[in-house]
């Protein structure tokens, strides 16, 4: 019989999705379009974009898009597709005074506007006012650039989220590191391990569990985001002093504040049961790369112990004896949170 997962109910009594919507191929597409889509996404960094021309350029759910930054420095986002047939007319990263459609030449400037359509006479009525790039959503947070490519969406109310993070000194912190890792999982099946509420530090991550206080762990959930706060214990090194701030931002954003140091992942999925994270680490400026190169390390090492219980978790899901259990009422309501926005997009009308 097949399984429902129902958010209606209290956290007391309801019961973690089923498995198809950890292994589905229809539920892996349909996702892609209602929970990431037609959601904020972390696209870019504010580093990548600092000079008038540069840009960058990816595609999130099926949806092509370009970030970019024209001549007077005004931050501006577009679909990235060509208005005559419809190809990329950006790839990649980097530096370009106009965008170019490699297919038939067409040509936008800065402000998406078509300046150059080759051959186009004998159209009637053409107007190159018609032709320009579509634009999306774009919003800044903190050193993040976030696209919409709804184009009308509502921007994420993150004011109180950057005030906790402003209060960290994340705005003088520098990108130091990316690193990409792929992993035998549901992208969701991720970002549950990271929204249980300190539900298995102490099991799983043994040595970080030591440096933490993990009876203070806190967990706060909002509209569209959910905080996590706990203190470092009397063993913790200089490398996660003080109170950690794990922030996760609705749907598969996620910014982790500790110490002298931050890292940005960003989850997306490669198949119903395959996904990429992305990592990006920031750190004080004028560190030592020897030091560096230490704190990745012990960082990495955390990361590698969620792979392997996350892969393993997926494994399980599989199982023909996996039925969806309970929630830890007391730590898992981020968790439960995550749950429910995703029902909401997938019963959302599509010309909602």
């Amino acid at each position: 019989m097949s399984e429902v997962f129902d958010p209606s109910l209290p956290i007391s009594v309801a019961k973690s999705p089923p498995a198809d919507w950890y292994r589905s191929e229809s539920q892996d597409h349909l996702e892609r379009r209602r929970v990431l889509a037609d959601n904020w996404q972390a696209v870019a960094h504010l580093d990548q974009l600092e000079q008038p021309g540069d840009y960058v350029s990816g595609c999130v759910g099926g949806e092509p898009w370009v970030v970019l930054r024209d001549e007077s420095g005004t931050l501006r986002a577009f679909a990235n597709v060509c208005r005559h047939n419809g190809t990329q007319v950006a790839e990649g990263a980097g530096h370009a005074e106009t965008l170019v459609c490699p297919y038939h030449g067409w040509t936008y400037d800065l402000q998406g506007q078509l300046k150059k359509a080759p051959r186009i006479a004998g159209i009637k009525g053409f107007d190159r006012d018609m032709y320009s790039l579509h634009p999306i959503g774009l919003q800044v947070f903190g050193p993040l650039v976030l696209v919409n490519g709804s184009g009308d969406a509502t921007a994420l109310d993150l004011d109180s989220l950057t005030s906790d993070f402003e209060a960290t000194g994340w705005q003088d912190l520098v990108r130091v590191e990316r690193r990409s890792y792929e992993l035998f999982c549901n992208w969701k099946v991720f970002i549950d391990n990271y929204l249980d509420g300190g539900y298995h530090v102490p099991f799983l991550h043994r040595e970080l569990a030591a440096e933490l206080d993990l009876s203070g762990y806190e967990t706060e959930c909002f509209d569209s985001y959910a905080v996590q706060r706990v203190a470092s214990s009397s063993e913790a090194g200089e490398r996660l002093s003080g109170e950690a701030l794990y922030a996760w931002v609705y749907p598969n954003l996620m910014i982790n504040r500790y110490g002298s140091m931050m890292d940005i992942n960003v989850v997306t999925p490669m198949g119903p049961e395959k996904c990429r994270v992305d990592f990006d680490w920031y750190m004080e400026p004028d560190v030592d790369p020897a030091l560096i190169h230490d704190r990745l390390t012990a960082s990495e090492q955390v990361q590698d112990e969620d792979i392997a219980i996350c892969e393993s978790l997926q494994v399980g899901l599989g199982s023909q004896h996996y039925r969806p259990g309970p929630y830890a009422p007391r730590v898992e309501h981020a968790k439960y949170l995550f749950h429910r926005l995703v029902a909401a997009d997938l019963l959302r009308s599509p010309d909602q």
